[in-house]
């Protein structure tokens, strides 16, 4: 399991294999195999606890933001150390880890992205509305937004979170809805 983990902290996906876990733990090939019954569960295994460790620290991090410091400058730095973290996992890391888990649990390639299907009405709707309160946006920005605002809605209910349907979930999804697509 450790040589897993620092495999995985190499970064490069195409070290995620029997062989190349066989040379960094010691064990034979042989060996490894019939004591591992799956080594892609092994690296998802040492991928997760990665991630989860790199997400404590980052929250850590979020704690110890100067109070004195606007919202701008949170977000910036929120936006810009989550951008370092992710270049140092490697994207195709987080690639290789949602292909696996998407086929592992039959979900469908587009799980993350089926929201998109919302991007060019609303980006049809906000065009042609005249109370000039919608805030115009990029393709790419409109479809970023709205996966975000969908998922708010949905994933309570996904999760079987009690606040899933409620007044207070309303309020939530609205208010946000509000401050992401307002002038």
């Amino acid at each position: 399991m450790q040589a897993a983990e620092q495999i995985v902290e190499e970064a490069n996906p195409s070290l995620f294999t029997s062989r190349t876990l066989s040379n960094k733990s010691g064990y034979a090939l042989g060996t490894l195999v019939q004591r591992i019954r799956s080594i892609e569960n092994v690296y998802l295994w040492a991928i997760k606890k990665t991630r989860d460790n790199l997400c404590k620290e980052f929250g850590i991090g979020i704690t110890q933001f100067d109070p004195d410091s606007s919202i701008q400058t949170f977000a910036e730095d929120i936006v810009d150390g989550a951008f370092s973290a992710i270049k140092k996992v490697n994207p195709k890391v987080i690639r290789f880890f949602e292909n696996r888990f998407t086929k592992i649990n039959g979900l469908p390639l587009d799980y993350f992205t089926y929201f998109d299907v919302f991007t060019e009405p609303y980006l049809e709707t906000s065009s042609k509305n005249k109370t000039d309160t919608f805030r115009q946006m990029s393709k790419n920005e409109a479809a970023l937004t709205m996966r975000q605002i969908f998922m708010m809605i949905e994933r309570p209910f996904a999760e079987d979170n009690p606040i899933a349907g409620t007044e207070e979930h309303r309020k939530i999804v609205i208010n946000t809805m509000i401050r992401l697509l307002s002038k």
